[in-house]
């Protein structure tokens, strides 16, 4: 990876992480162990369900399977699906973990990081077997203690808790993304 590459990445990144400050002040923080209740279980299973191959994005440029196979890269990587590079790096596990993990209650629009889980655009993907295949990462993450995950790719290791936040308002934020 080119390290002009990294440097425009991160850029956008720092501009989306400054425009939501003031938006992440007023906003209620979200408990990640949420993420592991039965209500909540139920609830991501039902809108992952809810997804067809005809769903329109709301924002951004992926289409439906792509989105499908990026959440199955972000939670699938520290469950053994896939292996995907380390590119953390001193303030990506400290300051960066801290303020889009531990204080942003919700993902920011237009974040870039990190480049394990971007999809080329001209990338497609069997938008049935992306589906089943992140139902399946779903329930291994709802089955298996955080304890035995692997590190984030960024961030590095993570608490239940962290774990739990990250997917919860990144599986949401991709979800409502879809209108799901």
């Amino acid at each position: 990876m080119k390290r002009t590459i990294l440097n425009k990445e991160l850029w956008y990144s720092f501009i989306a992480i400054v425009k939501y400050i003031p938006k992440a002040i007023i906003t209620p923080q979200v408990d990640g162990m949420l993420f592991y209740t039965p209500q909540k279980q139920a609830e991501f299973r039902a809108r992952v369900q809810s997804i067809t191959p005809d769903s329109r994005r709301v924002w951004g440029t992926m289409s439906v399977a792509q989105m499908i196979h990026h959440l199955s890269l972000s939670l699938g990587g520290a469950l053994g699906y896939f292996t995907l590079f380390d590119e953390s790096y001193w303030l990506s596990r400290t300051l960066f973990k801290w303020i889009l993990v531990d204080f942003f209650p919700e993902q920011p629009k237009g974040l870039r990081m990190p480049l394990n889980f971007i999809i080329p655009h001209d990338q497609s993907f069997d938008f049935g077997m992306e589906k089943n295949l992140l139902l399946d990462i779903l329930e291994k993450a709802w089955a298996t203690p955080t304890e035995d995950w692997g590190p984030h790719p960024m961030f590095g290791k993570m608490s239940s808790k962290q774990w739990g936040k990250l997917a919860l308002i990144h599986v949401d934020y991709h979800l409502r993304q879809f209108n799901a």
